[in-house]
């Protein structure tokens, strides 16, 4: 179908008593992120389902429902199943890649291509920020046309976004060397742990997935909450814990993470916001960002921990972009995996 505006997209879905939000891997989480602006709304609902279980689980969805389906590829089998299920149902469906004409296109109603150009990263991070960023724009203006939210948050949180791409530049600035530094400080370490709540849950998913693919090596991304019940029992002294804790309802907790962590000798890395204080009296590694509305925190301290990774990857002798697929098993293990045409 024909590739369309935010504009238009939101004005389709405003109905919708149920929008549904799906994906695949680093595409799947900025599903979850973008999906975070609609839980200002007071009636109806939303929710994310991962593309495998909405295609093939026979995953209730009504004919007044929409699913969003982020793919950077555009050709992600998986996710232009869980669509084309969708659609079967009678829901309204809308891609979002970056690029035109592609599978995914064939299934929506509507085709969103956002982005300045494609990836040229095999991790896919530059697709991680925008597809956040185009479904965030959606559920502003769904929020908006129906009058739910709080109206003055959802207008500071228009305005930062229009400013975010000065504020990313500046924070890839400020944080390049000091994510550097930690990279050669702590890349002989074995497991990494990263931990967010609320909007930089999916951060802690995809910073874990970043250190998996570029660096290969042992790591996980909880929600704050899920770590202390359970995994922390595995932290010691081999151990490296990223916190997100920008200033919000969970920061207390945040804040709990890291004083138990380093009671057990791990080496934590809190992301706070630049006053704050207490997180800096228990923690000397903490990587400092500019103060915004928590929804968009999740833009920025995405950086450092994608500039962790890259200078982790080059640590070990490792070239951050390719996945391993300069190695002919991977590569040959890929095929399997994802058949030609297929991701």
């Amino acid at each position: 179908m024909a590739s369309t505006g935010i504009d238009s997209v939101a004005g389709k879905m405003l109905k919708r008593e149920e929008i549904c939000f799906t994906g695949c891997g680093t595409a799947f989480f900025s599903a979850m992120l973008g999906a975070e602006i609609l839980s200002f709304q007071k009636s109806g609902r939303h929710e994310c389902v991962q593309a495998l279980e909405l295609a093939n689980y026979n995953y209730p969805l009504s004919k007044n429902s929409a699913t969003i389906g982020v793919s950077h590829s555009g050709i992600t089998k998986t996710t232009v199943d869980a669509l084309r299920s969708s659609r079967s149902q009678g829901g309204f469906c809308v891609g979002i890649t970056h690029f035109p004409n592609r599978p995914i296109s064939q299934v929506a109603d509507e085709t969103l291509i956002v982005g300045n150009s494609p990836d040229k990263s095999r991790c896919h991070t530059k697709c991680y920020v925008t597809s956040a960023a185009a479904s965030t724009k959606i559920g502003l203006e769904i929020l908006t046309q129906t009058r739910e939210g709080d109206a003055k948050r959802l207008e500071r949180i228009r305005k930062e976004l229009a400013e975010l791409p000065q504020m990313i530049e500046k924070v890839l600035t400020s944080t390049d060397l000091v994510a550097k530094g930690l990279a050669e400080k702590y890349s002989g370490k074995r497991r990494f742990y990263f931990a967010g709540a609320g909007p930089n849950y999916p951060n802690a998913l995809e910073a874990a997935l970043k250190i998996m693919e570029t660096s290969y090596i042992p790591a996980q991304g909880f929600e704050t909450e899920q770590l202390l019940h359970g995994p922390w029992v595995s932290l010691d002294k081999e151990s490296v814990v990223f916190v997100l804790s920008p200033t919000g309802p969970s920061h207390h907790r945040s804040l709990d993470l890291i004083k138990a962590a380093t009671k057990l000798g791990a080496t934590v890395i809190p992301l706070i916001e630049q006053s704050d204080e207490e997180v800096t009296s228990v923690s000397g590694d903490a990587i400092k960002l500019p103060a915004v509305d928590e929804y968009l925190s999740s833009f920025l301290s995405i950086i450092p921990l994608y500039l962790f990774a890259y200078y982790m990857a080059l640590q070990r002798g490792y070239n951050p972009d390719y996945l391993r697929y300069l190695t002919p098993a991977y590569w040959d293990t890929r095929h399997i995996i994802f058949p030609p045409g297929t991701h």
